[in-house]
């Protein structure tokens, strides 16, 4: 599946519960704890959140149903899941978490079904899990870990926490409404207020230790909290639409019916946040044409008229915000790679076939280009680094075309420029994310333009990397390769296929 290369993502943020249950207050207090040493601090931070997991456990099993011991655990661990610098500390990966995840919400869900905040995170770590095995880093997924099931469960979830919700807004609106016309006596009020009153006897220090407990505190749900729902509901389809893409296989009209019924109320509910419900909706439609067009529902030219059509409200509305161009630059990078992998598939076809198809993939590579440069003369843009990155990307990619199968001339004969191009991009991604210590970035950006250093006859600076760090190095390439940024002969030129097995 394509990467989802996004720039700012927002994520709904669950209270912890408290109960009787000591484990519970214990927990909660570590993962205070924790959360303190965060930013500071990874291992440290990790070994507090690790015995708040194992409290929670040891609670569960002296009481296994403990909702908030259950809540608490489950959420716990999907959050960990999406913190990329606690997890070398954790020694798990991403997938163990996810999994983990998963059984306990499903766990949380077997003692209750009623609570919005579950629903919602159980639909966020299937989703999240469903991307991730959609992706193929860990391998082959095992039994019952079918990401299209797990997408589809995830959609169930969302589904009952937003008619959970709804429920709940009505309810709180009915009982607002009947204070409000509640007749008040002013003469029994005074009377009250005279009426002699004998004070009860205060509990001693020892009566009021031995009282005290904690409460779950529920909240009242609020349009805000819905239009979450709905928003992540529609990132889920969004992904299940890039997941069929990918496949080859299934029908999208399912897909779409799902938003036809939701489509009312993500709009009622999303007035005072037109601008995500938009982008939103721009990000699902862009991915819904793709989806039709990998499986064969339309041809290029018709899904270049959907993608026009689906952007246009970006276009005229939102051509000065950030993360509308980011959305854009994708699209269009999903564009060149389902149309690549779709021609593949096609026999026999000749070389003024290919010609045209060139020249269409060509386009929509500058597009991405000329968008992500905009993004990035904008002073709102956040995550400059990344931006730099897939600059650097667009303009490999259009090198690409140059080399076998495709040999389009013009990309041939920019070969060095697109190259240098390229260097210079990720030499920049490489600087921006040094200032803001973004090592993820700094590392990758490094490595990618040694290789297009390499490319360019300097192999000094791959070697030193090699040297340096070859697991990393293994992990860019083997990305690299995975996004099409390399020829067969870019691959023999580095010597990687020998030294590296990324094929």
């Amino acid at each position: 599946m394509p990467k989802q290369h996004q720039f700012s993502r927002s994520q709904k943020k669950s209270a912890k519960h408290k109960d009787t249950a000591p484990e519970s207050e214990i927990g909660v207090d570590f993962e205070e704890a924790g959360e303190k040493w965060r930013a500071g601090d990874a291992q440290k931070a990790v070994r507090f959140f690790s015995r708040a997991l194992d409290k929670y456990s040891l609670g569960l099993d002296r009481f296994p149903n403990s909702f908030d011991l259950a809540y608490n655990k489950a959420r716990l661990e999907y959050e960990l899941s999406q913190q990329p610098r606690l997890l070398p500390h954790l020694q798990r990966n991403e997938m163990s978490l996810l999994n983990s995840a998963v059984a306990s919400h499903r766990n949380a869900l077997s003692i209750s079904r009623d609570s919005p905040d579950l629903l919602f995170n159980t639909g966020q770590v299937l989703t999240s899990l469903a991307e991730l095995i959609s992706e193929d880093r860990y391998g082959p997924y095992p039994s019952g870990s079918d990401p299209l099931d797990l997408f589809q469960e995830a959609l169930d979830s969302f589904q009952r926490c937003a008619t959970l919700q709804r429920q709940q807004i009505t309810e709180q609106s009915i009982r607002a409404n009947a204070l409000a016309q509640e007749p008040m006596d002013l003469d029994d009020q005074a009377m009250d207020s005279t009426a002699e009153t004998v004070p009860e006897p205060m509990p001693s220090v020892s009566e009021a230790s031995d009282q005290d407990t904690w409460v779950s505190i529920v909240e009242p749900v609020t349009e805000h909290a819905l239009a979450d729902t709905y928003l992540a509901q529609i990132g889920a389809l969004t992904s299940l639409c890039s997941l069929l893409s990918v496949r080859g296989s299934g029908d999208p009209r399912w897909i779409d019916e799902c938003y036809f019924r939701m489509q009312y109320d993500l709009i009622a509910s999303t007035q005072e946040r037109f601008q995500e419900y938009r982008l939103a909706t721009v990000r699902y439609k862009s991915a819904l044409a793709d989806a039709g067009f990998s499986l064969a529902k339309f041809n290029i030219l018709e899904y270049e008229n959907h993608l026009t059509e689906a952007q246009a409200p970006l276009k005229e509305q939102y051509s000065d915000e950030p993360q509308a161009l980011c959305d854009m630059a994708d699209a269009e990078l999903t564009f060149n790679a389902s149309v690549e992998r779709v021609s593949y598939r096609v026999k026999d076809s000749t070389s003024d076939d290919r010609n045209k198809l060139n020249v269409i993939r060509w386009k929509h590579l500058t597009k991405a280009l000329d968008h992500l440069s905009a993004a990035g003369k904008l002073p709102a843009t956040k995550n400059l680094p990344r931006i730099y990155l897939r600059r650097g990307d667009c303009e490999m990619l259009r090198r690409r075309l140059g080399a076998a199968p495709w040999n389009y001339d013009l990309a041939n004969r920019s070969a060095s420029t697109l190259l240098k191009n390229a260097e210079i991009y990720y030499r920049g991604a490489a600087r921006l994310a040094r200032a803001e210590t973004a090592v993820d970035e700094e590392k990758e950006a490094s490595i990618k333009e040694a290789v297009a250093a390499a490319l360019a006859g300097d192999l000094r600076r791959f070697q030193e990397r090699v040297d340096a760090e070859i697991k990393i190095v293994r992990e860019v390439l083997d990305d690299t390769v995975d996004d099409g940024l390399l020829a067969e002969a870019d691959i023999e030129k580095l010597n990687i296929y020998r030294n590296f097995v990324v094929f």
